[in-house]
């Protein structure tokens, strides 16, 4: 094989940059089918590090001519942003290098591996945050918690509403929440208070450490969670770089998630998170959302008719002094029909935390009384049994 640019078999270096991810593999699987056939091919998807064409692969990664070996590290941020055009996510993957400006330079046409290869590190870099760009718009945090949306009705209906905050489960379905002084219907927007899930697995004590001495950031500044579970590339690029604003996928208008830290209105939606198919121990945070000022995903997603159910809403930072407790729960992984469950262990308590440690003693009547109470009534409601929440529950 000759390594002279221009000969037969480097012609794949003009492939288009995009074809040098490939999210599956597929195995060969020997065995009786119903059909009469014995063979039967099975998928396995990978995730976006992995998703590398082994053959396209070598080639960026090999010397040739005048172009240099692609960093490894390189290619898994390429192959993460082009794995979010590939599940729709937003732009497609023909459009994601399409007529790149980069280093004072346009690129006319899709972006080949040899054009790739050719840029120096930093401008590798900029084409990837080309990707990220196109895959995902920046938005604004400027509203305050109070002015969000907040269905009041009392009613869980078996509809796409958005369901009021404090459900509880039953026995046989949904109700809302109620405690000693009747039920609070605005819970998010007047009392002030959301619910997280930040840290599971092996990362909950470090979880602990760090959320109770510097607070919540975005999930994308949580290397364990976006290189070790999800299998994303991120660090260095535009959406690692700069956290100071949400940003909405392209084509499904929905929160970029990891770019925010997310609060639900509801206890029951927290628990989705990070990942619905998760199967492990967690930790869920109740947080006191008054006065902050964020971005109302759920009010954006109600304008384009496909909205969370249990109401999400996105900050840029959580201060420590907002952190109100912790529980641990376990999750048990997303049902085939869409949703997920979870468990809590009867008697499970929260561990207050900084400015509430000692709230516990508060007053019935003060704030901080009616925060403790409403917490712990959702904690109680949902403790004692595996809790499966359906699809219609889910995302309308």
């Amino acid at each position: 094989m000759s390594n002279a640019i221009g000969g037969p078999v480097n012609r794949a270096y003009d492939a288009q940059l995009v074809s040098i991810y490939k999210n599956s593999i597929t195995s060969l699987f020997v065995g009786p089918m119903p059909n009469g056939a014995a063979r039967e091919w099975l998928t396995e998807f990978l995730r976006p590090v992995d998703s590398f064409d082994p053959a396209k692969h070598t080639l960026m990664t090999t010397q040739a001519g005048n172009l240099n070996p692609v960093n490894f590290t390189m290619l898994q941020r390429l192959t993460t942003v082009i794995a979010q055009a590939a599940a729709g996510n937003g732009s497609t993957k023909t459009d994601l290098f399409k007529d790149v400006t980069v280093g004072g330079r346009t690129f006319p046409g899709i972006m080949t591996i040899r054009q790739f290869m050719a840029l120096t590190p930093q401008q590798q870099l900029a084409v990837i945050d080309v990707g990220w760009d196109r895959v995902c718009k920046k938005k604004a945090y400027n509203q305050l918690s109070r002015e969000m949306f907040e269905p009041t009705k009392p009613e869980i209906a078996p509809t796409n509403d958005p369901v009021p905050s404090g459900v509880v489960p039953d026995g046989v379905g949904m109700k809302v929440g109620y405690f000693n002084e009747g039920r609070i219907p605005d819970a998010f927007t007047g009392l002030g208070v959301g619910f997280r899930v930040d840290g599971s697995g092996s990362n909950i004590d470090d979880t602990i450490t760090r959320v109770t001495n510097h607070g919540m950031t975005t999930q994308l500044k949580n290397r364990y969670l976006m290189f070790n579970i999800k299998g994303w590339e991120v660090a260095g690029t535009t959406v690692d770089r700069d956290t100071n604003a949400p940003r909405i996928w392209s084509t499904k208008d929905d929160l970029f998630n990891e770019s925010s830290v997310c609060i639900s209105r509801n206890f029951y939606g927290a628990t989705a998170f990070p990942l619905r198919e998760m199967t492990d121990d967690a930790l869920i945070w109740a947080v006191d959302v008054a006065g902050m000022i964020g971005f109302d995903t759920e009010a954006y997603q109600k304008l384009i008719g496909r909205h969370w159910r249990p109401g999400e809403k996105a900050y840029k930072f959580v201060n420590p002094s907002r952190v109100i407790g912790y529980a641990r729960f376990t999750k048990l992984g997303a049902p085939g029909a869409g949703g997920w469950s979870f468990r809590i262990a009867p008697g499970t308590t929260w561990t207050l935390v900084g400015n509430w440690a000692g709230a516990g003693n508060a007053s019935a009547g003060s704030r901080e009384g009616k925060v403790i109470a409403y917490i712990n009534a959702q904690l109680a409601a949902w403790a004692g049994a595996d809790r499966t929440i359906t699809g219609a529950f889910d995302f309308a």
